[in-house]
């Protein structure tokens, strides 16, 4: 699901960037790291009211931190499924030979239009394009 900023009627996605995106999670696991050494400290001196919530809030850092990970993470291998995902694809027949290749889709290409040459016959005629089609791979 992709969030969109107030008054942003466009559907533009705003992303950022992976390095700060990791920057500010390095620096939450540091104050998080931070906030419980510190409730021990805090604790151990007798002060269990504030050494109780600098240790809550550094345990709720660190979760929030594995949290974003454990995202990041779903959405990494959701992008590495659509690599092997459907795709679509061309399909060309010669106009002498009958002979048919498909190959994967070109920005341009159209039903009816000419694609590449033919490389069985060889006539310098090029093929026409005949079908464009979404394929999905075999699940094997």
């Amino acid at each position: 699901m992709v969030k969109h900023m107030p008054g942003n009627e466009s559907g533009e996605r705003y992303d950022v960037s992976i390095s700060f995106f990791f920057f500010l999670l390095g620096f939450l696991t540091f104050i998080s790291i931070s906030l419980i050494y510190s409730g021990f400290t805090s604790m151990q001196d007798s002060y269990t009211l504030p050494g109780s919530i600098s240790l809550g809030l550094g345990v709720l850092g660190l979760v929030l931190v594995g949290y974003n990970l454990w995202r990041l993470q779903g959405r990494l291998s959701v992008a590495a499924r659509g690599q092997l995902g459907p795709r679509v694809v061309t399909k060309q027949k010669c106009r002498s030979c009958s002979h048919e290749v498909t190959r994967p889709f070109k920005e341009g290409d159209f039903i009816y239009g000419n694609g590449d040459a033919c490389p069985k016959c060889g006539s310098g005629e090029l093929m026409l394009i005949s079908a464009i089609f979404l394929h999905k791979p075999a699940r094997g």
